[in-house]
């Protein structure tokens, strides 16, 4: 990773466009927020593949977050900063009951299963992922760089 790469990720305000959103936890606002999304990335010039990555994962984060983190009628926190090195997404939820915060699996589930794999595919996209407690709920942040370090992708998919 350039200079120019970390200070982007230290500070993802130093140039770009920086949006926050709290919208309702219902699966029909995940097509509004990844429009937003995309327009975002293509004023800012992100290529199609990379665009494309940030998008199916905001796409995954925004569902889990609707469908197991936020309790009937509650919302979600969306934010998404973009400069010309580097994208960082973040999507929080209000948390449910006795529920806790999850954690990155290390392999996927078994082929038969319906469910599971939302985490996993965000952490094949990202260049970087961290979920987190936050207050009764959870976060999740990811970062994609603009352009990927195939070593690390390579390493990933391997361990």
């Amino acid at each position: 990773m350039n200079a120019s790469s970390q200070q982007v990720l230290r500070d993802p305000m130093t140039r770009g466009v920086h949006s926050s959103l709290r919208v309702p936890a219902d699966l029909t606002v995940v097509g509004f927020v990844r429009s937003a999304f995309a327009c975002v990335l293509t004023r800012e010039g992100w290529p199609t593949e990379g665009a494309g990555r940030v998008l199916l994962a905001s796409t995954e984060a925004m569902t889990n977050a609707i469908e197991h983190g936020s309790p009937l009628g509650g919302a979600i926190g969306v934010e998404i900063s973009v400069t010309h090195d580097a994208t960082r997404i973040a999507v929080s939820d209000e948390g449910r009951p006795g529920a806790t915060t999850p954690r990155l699996p290390a392999t996927p589930p078994p082929p038969t299963s319906p469910r599971g794999r939302g985490l996993l595919i965000i952490s094949r996209l990202a260049d970087e992922v961290a979920v987190t407690a936050e207050g009764d709920g959870t976060l999740v942040t990811a970062t994609f760089l603009r352009e990927r370090r195939s070593a690390t992708r390579a390493t990933r998919r391997a361990a």
